[in-house]
């Protein structure tokens, strides 16, 4: 009944947006009036503009029949619950593509974690520990974890291969468990929704750092995430999620798992190295992003795809100029989302990539910033389990209309011989060196150097060497100079951060 009552009242709103209705002409309608009479006399023109309307609002189709008969907002609401209930019958296809090229219906999924969930009750894993989950097989993965959340575990998401209390599908799977299904008739999404705060999943980040760190995010948390993001985006046309970041991140997780089972939408996970092309058959496909992959993306987009969202990492001028010249010129119904945020605080903002400016981005409702001894507090819904506000990690100036200007990381401040320092300052003697190459600094803590740790620096430039001369002593006067090893090229990982553990790893290929 509530979700009826729901559905009423998403229509109504539907109603005064599409024919540009004001608040009070919408009061003296009821939900069992005629459209087409009093008291709005709406023409036939407006009727269709309102049905056409609402099939992409909820995702669904109306048949020929159902423009026949009453015209009224519970009529309505009825067609577009017969559509979606028509929509899961006929739901026979897949509605998970895995990267290796299996198919799962919604069906299978299920069943799967049924079975999953009755080994996971018989083998005595420990339950106050981080359950690892092996699985790089972007389905297989979710559906332990899934199967685990709903058994009381905490899965960990990892991209590390081995641990302790590590579980696999390919271990489970062939096991038989005695164990009553968890499962009911309601969808995945509604059970995984209805889970308390102290459902959680780990995540392990290795940030900029390369050295892991684990996350513990609350599903509920994530979960509000996907109802604030739809809440804002009109999804609901959308046939399939075309995912390039795998669900073993919290951004992947959220956006290519939560949201496809919010939205009943089929998701194609795609590999690194081969990109499979999205069925005919789809004509409304979101691609979910990061910034190193769209030089092989921008090339394979068509006029099938309506979204591609993007996180993970700067999406560049560069990127944002190519993304406005391709909507320009072969794609008008392209729309690009940007999101600012991570594993520690979630979503914190967005731009519409190629319309707006490269560093404003909106915050999201439920998020606030808040001033703090010159840096801000974040306060949000999407934070990790038991922490209300935390220090931004970015550089922000806040905007009029809850909007921020993002000014970069904040200044890193190590402390080298006693003394303390900003890598912002070495950076900048950096860029004088080496105007025009892209260039990182980091200071690695050493507990038994006499320095209190080392200062290096990965300068994008072709030389195999590098000599400190009175010039250079002399930008870097009272200052400590910084070990430079030249690479050619910043290397990203799967979410297009650069790490320092991925540059280090370059440098010593280069040796070998």
């Amino acid at each position: 009944m509530k979700d009826f009552e729901d559905l009423v009242n998403q229509v109504r709103k539907q109603i005064v947006i599409s024919v540009e209705l004001e608040e009070s002409e919408i009061a003296q309608l009821s939900n069992d009036d005629d459209l087409l009479g009093n008291p709005l006399f709406l023409d036939s023109v407006d009727l269709l503009q309102i049905y056409a309307d609402c099939q992409r609002k909820f995702g669904v189709v109306f048949n020929n029949a159902d423009y026949e008969g009453a015209h009224t907002v519970n009529s309505i609401v009825t067609r577009a619950v017969r559509g979606k209930e028509t929509k899961s019958a006929n739901a026979g296809d897949a509605l998970f593509y895995s990267s290796d090229g299996s198919r799962y219906s919604n069906a299978e999924f299920k069943q799967h974690i049924t079975q999953l969930i009755a080994v996971l009750q018989s083998e005595g894993l420990d339950k106050a520990k981080p359950l690892r989950v092996l699985d790089t097989d972007p389905v297989k993965m979710m559906m332990v974890a899934i199967a685990a959340v709903l058994s009381g575990y905490k899965p960990l998401m990892s991209a590390q291969p081995q641990g302790e209390n590590a579980v696999s599908f390919a271990h489970l799977i062939p096991k038989q468990g005695e164990a009553p299904s968890l499962l009911d008739s309601k969808s995945i999404y509604q059970q995984l929704a209805s889970l308390q705060q102290e459902a959680v999943i780990f995540f392990e980040t290795s940030g900029s750092t390369g050295i892991p760190v684990r996350i513990e995010k609350s599903l509920a948390s994530m979960v509000q995430e996907v109802e604030e993001l739809t809440a804002l985006f009109d999804f609901g046309a959308l046939d399939l999620i075309d995912a390039y970041v795998s669900p073993v991140h919290m951004y992947g997780f959220i956006w290519s798992f939560l949201l496809p089972l919010k939205l009943d939408a089929p998701v194609m996970y795609q590999s690194n190295t081969f990109l499979k092309p999205v069925p005919e058959t789809m004509s409304h496909v979101m691609a979910v992003s990061v910034p190193s992959i769209w030089h092989s993306l921008s090339g394979a987009l068509t006029a099938q795809y309506r979204y591609i969202v993007n996180s993970g990492g700067k999406f560049g001028e560069q990127r944002d100029t190519q993304f406005a010249e391709l909507v320009q010129n072969k794609l008008p119904d392209l729309l690009g989302i940007d999101v600012l945020g991570s594993t520690e605080t979630g979503a914190i903002a967005y731009r519409m990539i190629g319309q707006d400016h490269l560093r404003t981005y909106q915050l999201l409702p439920t998020v606030r910033l808040h001033p703090s001894d010159g840096e801000h507090l974040i306060y949000s819904d999407f934070l990790p389990l038991g922490v209300e506000s935390a220090p931004l990690d970015d550089k922000v100036e806040i905007l009029a209309n809850n909007k921020i200007l993002h000014l970069g990381r904040k200044d890193s401040v190590f402390k080298f011989k006693g003394k303390r320092y900003s890598l912002k300052e070495i950076e900048d003697k950096l860029f004088q060196l080496f105007a025009g190459h892209a260039l990182r600094v980091y200071f690695i803590e050493q507990e038994h150097n006499v320095r209190g740790g080392e200062l290096i620096a990965f300068v994008v430039k072709e030389l195999s060497h590098f000599d400190i001369t009175s010039e250079v002593r002399a930008i870097f006067q009272d200052l400590p100079i910084p070990k430079i090893e030249f690479i050619d090229e910043l290397p990203t990982n799967a979410m297009g951060k650069v790490t320092l553990q991925g540059l280090q790893e370059k440098v010593r290929n280069a040796r070998v």
